[in-house]
């Protein structure tokens, strides 16, 4: 077989993975969505989660959100919620929803920077070409005439700066999402001790709410140092938190 068939057939084999695995979650997802109408809430939280594991969309995590939710644990609604805004910051319904629930749990609502919906605007992975194109034009653009001996155009001089603007955004951006996707949310259903070392029997430093969002600074075996939005810090076995990046 030559290189191009072969290619080819590569092409065509994985077109059709992937519109398997996509019909494989519409299903799940519709017969979810039929469980919930029914409230057969924990054949819906099935339904979802198969859902899920064949394709992650915005929308099967704020259906499995709400789905855990009428199971009575608000805290992993929750969770959902934030992981589907992860995935659609823009989307009002899924902000308002959060709010309601954390409310509930005697959480403030959240409202995001600007900065931070700035972040959000394109993917992670498109900031990241962003920069690294924006980088080596940049290099070139100044190296360039140097090496024919000229000075710099105004038309060289006016590139680079676009150049050093989109690499100084695109770096923001990055460090933005990296410290977004460091952090996490408080699984346990009730209020739960924080520890001052990563064991259970270590004293306790504080105490973490249902739903709370906190901010990774480490991470041991199963066991996250986090410090939540109420500002108190200390370790939590991973069966209570669970991190907003997977």
């Amino acid at each position: 077989m030559s290189l191009l068939p072969r290619i080819s057939f590569f092409f065509t084999a994985f077109a059709l993975v992937l519109s398997a695995n996509g019909s494989i979650a519409e299903h799940h997802f519709q017969t979810g969505i039929k469980a919930y109408e029914k409230s057969d809430y924990e054949t819906a939280e099935t339904e979802f989660t198969m859902a899920l594991k064949a394709d992650e969309t915005p929308a099967v995590r704020h259906n499995l959100g709400l789905t855990y939710l009428q199971l009575d644990q608000p805290a992993k609604a929750v969770w959902q919620l934030e992981r589907a805004l992860l995935l659609d910051p823009f989307n009002r319904s899924y902000r308002k929803k959060l709010n309601l629930i954390r409310n509930q749990l005697g959480l403030s609502p959240v409202t995001p920077k600007w900065s931070i919906q700035f972040s959000r605007i394109v993917a992670f992975k498109v900031w990241v070409i962003f920069a690294t194109l924006s980088f080596w034009l940049l290099l070139a653009l100044l190296i360039l005439p140097g090496l024919n001996h000229k000075k710099a155009s105004s038309r060289i001089k006016l590139l680079s700066l676009l150049s050093s603007l989109i690499l100084a955004l695109s770096l923001t951006a990055i460090w933005l999402n990296l410290k977004t996707l460091k952090s996490g949310t408080v699984l346990s259903e009730e209020t739960t001790a924080l520890h001052a070392a990563p064991a259970t029997a270590a004293p306790e430093s504080g105490f973490a709410r249902p739903g709370e969002r906190a901010y990774i600074i480490d991470r041991h075996n199963d066991f996250y140092k986090i410090k939540t939005e109420g500002s108190a810090t200390g370790w939590l076995s991973g069966t209570d938190f669970y991190p907003l990046a997977e």
